[in-house]
């Protein structure tokens, strides 16, 4: 164990030796993270828009409508059945509702009254008006529901009563019912859109997560180059001749990038947690969870990498290489689903594209845990393949040899081998 700590520590110094290091271990995935949030929405303050089509034109439908409009959440703008379906239908427009012909006193009633609210899958702005029109709809039928029977028994009881009266009646009851509705049954059916493939974007969380993996998953891929260094320079080959195996120095460079990692990881979640308002500490466990087995996966292809590489200078641009091409062609950058269906498919042989759907699945679609521990165990599942390949090919390229002598240790002693034969010998 003191082993692997103390490799542990050499590379994490080795790793921070450089200024230059924390542009890409912070600054950079903070400025683009910044960047891509801005442009793409994730400080717009434009006013939801309800798209409805008012089909019923009853007193019912005004006073929903006059509910709604009074929600500060959203501004309300009819448009025509055709046109909203037709919209709806390309994907330009994210959320429509229907208030049917049916949308009266008599159907309330007979308890049947409903709305119908068309949305694209998993748009936020779906989900706030979603929520809003279940309150408007619970205040609206329950109160009115509830007054209406009231009122229908008393009638029952005094046929002498005037409609006069009963309105009195109903103004006087409405304060008292209204604080007892607030647990009725919701009257809203909600229909997702099955049409197109399902587009899965938030402005904020996307441009978190993404960035996130991007600039971790580049850390890690920096692993190749730190093993090409200690190869290229014989440190590695005078590090095995100690009481040290490859298994040993092997497991301890892994946890070392992957602490870094880690350590990255939770300062990008804070940024985005604070500033753009991602919801990273909703599900901490789950998150750490993915995040972990995301670390060991990027970690093992970098080591995989780092066995392979002759030299510093030809890991680093491989891995930079191999960094960027596969963070944005898994959707850390842009929308998957805005790829041709092949690319999108082709995507899923990199282990970024299985964090960048992880991700997505726990912030923006907020799907259960075992929903998303399959896309956990195929990380799991690249960790092991690249590691094994990477200690596999270590050890090849490790074998054999003796540690490198330094040019003047090794004329000095082939001067001394020269004048004594007999006392001085040399190793090869």
């Amino acid at each position: 164990m003191g082993k692997i700590i103390n490799i542990i520590k050499k590379d994490v110094k080795l790793y921070f030796s450089s200024p230059v290091t924390l542009i890409f271990f912070v600054v950079l995935p903070i400025i683009f993270t910044s960047i891509l949030a801005a442009t793409t929405g994730g400080f717009s303050s434009t006013t939801i828009v309800l798209n409805y089509v008012d089909r019923a034109q009853s007193p019912l439908s005004a006073s929903l409508l006059e509910l709604l409009a009074d929600d500060d959440t959203f501004s309300l703008q009819a448009v025509e059945l055709a046109e909203a379906r037709e919209e709806f239908g390309e994907g330009r427009m994210d959320t429509y509702l229907v208030i049917p012909p049916d949308f009266n006193r008599e159907t309330m009633l007979q308890g049947n009254l409903a709305a119908q609210l068309y949305q694209q899958p998993n748009r936020t702005n779906s989900q706030i008006i979603y929520q809003e029109l279940q309150l408007a709809l619970t205040k609206l039928t329950g109160v009115h529901a509830k007054v209406d029977s009231v009122l229908q028994s008393y009638q029952a009881l005094h046929p002498e009563v005037t409609t006069t009266q009963l309105e009195n009646l109903a103004e006087q009851m409405l304060p008292e019912i209204q604080l007892e509705v607030a647990e009725a049954p919701s009257r809203l059916t909600e229909t997702v859109s099955q049409s197109g493939e399902e587009v899965v974007y938030d402005p904020a969380a996307s441009s978190s997560a993404g960035q996130l993996i991007t600039w971790v998953f580049m850390t890690l891929l920096g692993l190749a180059g730190a093993m090409a260094f200690e190869r290229e320079r014989g440190t590695l080959k005078r590090f095995l001749t100690t009481p040290t195996s490859r298994l040993t120095y092997f497991a301890a460079t892994i946890l070392g990038y992957v602490l870094i990692a880690l350590a990255q990881i939770a300062i990008l979640m804070f940024f985005g947690a604070l500033v753009w308002k991602t919801p990273w500490l909703d599900r901490p466990l789950l998150t750490f969870l993915l995040m972990l087995a995301f670390s060991f996966a990027s970690a093992g292809l970098g080591a995989f990498l780092g066995s392979l590489v002759r030299t510093e200078s030809q890991a680093g641009g491989i891995a930079t290489t191999i960094g960027m091409t596969f963070a944005l062609l898994s959707g850390a950058w842009f929308p998957i689903e805005l790829f041709p269906k092949v690319m999108q498919n082709a995507a899923k042989i990199f282990p970024t594209y299985w964090g960048m759907q992880g991700l997505k699945d726990i912030l923006i679609s907020n799907k259960p845990f075992e929903q998303i521990l399959p896309t956990i165990g195929i990380l799991m599942g690249f960790a092991i393949v690249f590691l094994a390949l990477g200690m596999l090919f270590l050890r090849r390229n490790s074998s054999g040899g003796c540690p490198a002598v330094p040019r003047d240790r090794g004329r000095s002693a082939l001067r001394q081998n020269h004048r004594n034969p007999k006392k001085a010998s040399i190793s090869v």
